[in-house]
């Protein structure tokens, strides 16, 4: 039966526990383990036994479970610089493509907008608002994940950037189902919904796996103290 290694040991609990994309919790416990291997490999140069040089080695990196939840909250904050940094770039892109289609729908010969559809006007209202806002939110979270690492910053965006894609989408769905354009106009229409959904069902998506993630790190302390 072979020796207990301490470091494969200490690397499985970290890969159970670490809370993070399988990609991204694979690369940082490679890395670890590397660290700890070189560590191991300096004190058997220096004379110690292995056997003892790895037990030593696992001692001194601490509790798999206070480490792990400290690279978790690292990883989710990495996570949210990038989040809100795209988020930002998507939404002003959105933003462009809609200021660009609709002007140039609205400006067709014979473009009018049915007295049923008034609402999409009262949407787009909102939405015209409500971009800009979402970015400078984003922006102002970037800081302060930068700063301080604020979990609530990332959360606050994330629920933002999904309201605001999911009703921008159905927003699209709809407007290419009721709204009528001059034939001119048609492929206008069909490239701002298009990109929209595909855009916006991007940021949604996004925004959901961010909040599964910012979640489970926020519930990890509790689970450490019961």
């Amino acid at each position: 039966m072979p020796a207990p290694d301490p470091i494969a040991d200490l690397v499985g609990r970290l890969d159970r526990t670490v809370i993070a994309s399988a990609r991204r919790r694979r690369e940082v416990v490679a890395e670890i383990e590397g660290d700890l291997r070189e560590a191991v490999d300096a004190r058997t140069t220096a004379g110690q036994p292995a056997p003892a040089a790895a037990a030593a080695v696992a001692a001194e990196f601490g509790d798999a479970r206070d480490v792990a939840a400290a690279l978790s909250f690292e990883l989710l904050a990495a996570r949210g610089r990038r989040f809100t940094s795209l988020t930002a770039v998507g939404v002003v892109a959105l933003l462009i493509a809609w200021y660009v289609g609709m002007t140039t729908i609205v400006g067709l010969p014979g473009f009018r907008v049915p007295a049923e559809s008034g609402w999409m006007l009262q949407v787009s209202t909102a939405l015209d608002v409500a971009g800009p806002l979402l970015v400078g939110t984003a922006v102002a979270a970037w800081f302060a994940i930068r700063r301080w690492g604020s979990p609530a910053a990332l959360a606050a965006v994330a629920v933002l950037q999904l309201g605001f894609a999911l009703v921008l989408v159905l927003g699209a769905i709809a407007m290419a189902a009721m709204l009528a354009v001059p034939a001119a106009g048609t492929a206008a229409l069909v490239a701002l919904v298009a990109f929209t959904i595909v855009l916006g069902a991007a940021l949604a998506a996004s925004s959901a796996s961010v909040l599964r993630l910012w979640a489970a790190v926020s519930r990890e302390p509790r689970r450490a103290r019961s």
